[in-house]
């Protein structure tokens, strides 16, 4: 839900034939199309081929549907995608501010990124964001990215990005 759909893939209209799922839902699954069964061998036809992480469990899956279930009662990929449009303006604002210390803003929803000129630069960028109270993600060599929860709300995102800005004033 965090690019604004249910699945990321909807924002390009093309279906996988197979996807895995993770993390925020708290519980790892598999999706698979009928394509799959062009493989008569395959994983979920043959006892113990598939284990482990996507083994899964009753607990999980209850858990797991309850996610499903406040997702969808409280309009949270609704809100993803709202709050996500919101959150990427407000980064083109500062890359626009500060063309020289950032660039390359991207997102679909709420899963946002920008680039710092150097891994020097992001390591500072990270350091300097937690010790003002805000958990930050890197990611490549020199990308900043955005994972918020998907209930954040605009005002949430405008007090964490007067860090950001902060942060960026100082690299």
């Amino acid at each position: 839900g965090i690019t604004g759909k249910w699945w990321a893939w909807e924002n390009y209209g093309v279906a996988p034939d197979i996807m895995s799922f993770g993390k925020k839902m708290q519980v790892c699954g598999i999706l698979a199309g009928e394509r799959l069964d062009e493989v008569p061998d395959n994983v979920f036809h043959t006892s113990s081929r598939i284990n482990s992480t996507w083994g899964g469990n009753l607990t999980d899956m209850a858990r797991s549907a309850r996610y499903l279930e406040i997702i969808e009662e409280d309009s949270l990929v609704d809100n993803a995608a709202k709050t996500g449009k919101y959150l990427l303006k407000k980064l083109e604002e500062l890359k626009n501010r500060y063309s020289d210390k950032i660039s390359n803003v991207r997102g679909k929803g709420l899963f946002c990124a920008f680039d710092v000129p150097d891994a020097d630069a992001k390591a500072r960028f990270v350091k300097k964001c937690f010790e003002k109270g805000l958990i930050i993600l890197p990611s490549g060599t020199k990308s900043i990215r955005f994972r918020p929860p998907l209930n954040v709300s605009p005002k949430q995102v405008d007090e964490g990005l007067e860090i950001v800005e902060s942060v960026i004033k100082e690299l």
